[in-house]
């Protein structure tokens, strides 16, 4: 029997991870549309079609966001693990890049740059938080934001720096 080869771009994935099921339909689409996107093309008219779902009859805004943040995505070091379509569970770099989508979307900038930095292995643009914040802006406005984890909600109290002496750090 000939097995034929993963191709290059995604990764064997582990079969642990969140059911899909289990994910809203924001999670579910920005999932499905980033395999898609990665296992087909990102002109792909199935893709085409769900935009049209997810933004109304003009999804040509929705595609362009979705589109510049994979551009800006793309220019990381670290190769992702990107499911192919029709698996039924995440990776654990999906979990991560909708994670880093939740943090663009409540404008958690650092959050957003210290999970980003890991994500792709090197220093994120610019260019990579304006185009998940537009994407997620444009999400939200149209219903579907992402769930925001309650570590993410502004009830905590705010970290104030240490004021008078300077910073002193002790071995133990």
């Amino acid at each position: 029997m000939r097995q034929t080869p993963t191709p290059p771009h995604i990764s064997p994935v582990s079969p642990q991870g969140r059911d899909l099921r289990s994910l809203r339909y924001a999670e579910h689409f920005l999932t499905w549309a980033l395999r898609t996107s990665v296992a087909c093309s990102p002109h792909c008219r199935m893709l085409q079609r769900e935009f049209v779902h997810a933004f109304g009859p003009e999804p040509s805004e929705g595609l362009r966001a979705f589109h510049g943040w994979l551009l800006a995505l793309s220019r990381g070091r670290r190769r992702l693990e990107i499911g192919r379509p029709g698996l039924i569970t995440l990776t654990r770099d999906e979990e991560m890049l909708l994670s880093l989508l939740t943090a663009a979307q409540t404008g958690e900038a650092g959050r957003f740059t210290a999970q980003a930095r890991f994500i792709m292995g090197a220093e994120p643009g610019e260019a990579l938080y304006a185009a998940a914040h537009a994407l997620m802006d444009l999400m939200d406005r149209r219903g579907h934001g992402l769930p925001i984890p309650k570590e993410s909600r502004r009830d905590l109290p705010a970290v104030t720096p240490c004021a008078g002496q300077a910073p002193r750090l002790k071995a133990v």
